[in-house]
C-alpha cells in the first residue's frame, strides 16, 4: 500500500542511490578494463548463469534493454575470445543458447569475488544493525519495485500490453 513520502525524502534516496551507482559503476569500469572488456561484454558474462545452464539469446536481449542484433555483436565477440559459446536447440534450431566456457566462468567468478570483497570491506564500517538495515531495506525496496512492475504490466496506461509487447523496450525516437 502506497504510503505519503516528502520531496526531501525522495532527494535523500537518489542522492544516495546515485552515489552507490557511481561506486559500482567505476568498480566494474576499473574489474572489465583490466579484462580487456567493453562495459557490454563484462555485463553479457555476468548475466550469464554460472551453473552452466545457458540462457537464451532473447532473454539475454531483454534482461539487458538491448536488440538482439546488439546482443549478438557482443555475444560473437566474447565467443571468439572463448569466454562463451553458442548452442543450438534440439527441437527448434531457432533457439540459441548461450553458455559459459570454462575461461568465461574464470572471469565471471574473479570479477565477482573481488567485488564481494570490496563491498564486504565496505560494510566493515556500518554497525551491525546498520548492515541490517541497509539490507532489509534494499530488499524491501527490490520487492516494491517488482510489484510495481507487476501492476504496471497488469494495466498499462495506454492499452499496450508491455509483457508481450515487442520492439524497443524504452526507447524512443
Amino acid at each position: 500500500m502506497p504510503r505519503k513520502i516528502r520531496q526531501s525524502e525522495v532527494a535523500r534516496f537518489l542522492d544516495a542511490w546515485f552515489g552507490v551507482r557511481q561506486f559500482i559503476q567505476a568498480s566494474n569500469f576499473n574489474r572489465f578494463q583490466r579484462a580487456g572488456l567493453s562495459a557490454t561484454q563484462f555485463m553479457t558474462l555476468n548475466l550469464l548463469p554460472a551453473d552452466g545452464a545457458g540462457i537464451s539469446m532473447g532473454e539475454l536481449a531483454r534482461r539487458m534493454n538491448l536488440r538482439p542484433a546488439t546482443v549478438a555483436q557482443t555475444v560473437d565477440s566474447l565467443e571468439s575470445r572463448s569466454l562463451l559459446h553458442r548452442v543450438r536447440g534440439d527441437g527448434d534450431k531457432r533457439m540459441v543458447m548461450v553458455k559459459l566456457t570454462p575461461a568465461g566462468t574464470q572471469m565471471q567468478n574473479a570479477a565477482g569475488e573481488q567485488f564481494r570483497r570490496q563491498i564486504g570491506k565496505l560494510l566493515t564500517f556500518l554497525l551491525p544493525q546498520e548492515r541490517a538495515g541497509l539490507i532489509r531495506g534494499l530488499e524491501l525496496f527490490v520487492r516494491a519495485a517488482a510489484v510495481r512492475e507487476r501492476e504496471r504490466k497488469a494495466t498499462p496506461a495506454d492499452g499496450v500490453d508491455r509483457a508481450s509487447h515487442s520492439g524497443r523496450r524504452g526507447r524512443t525516437r
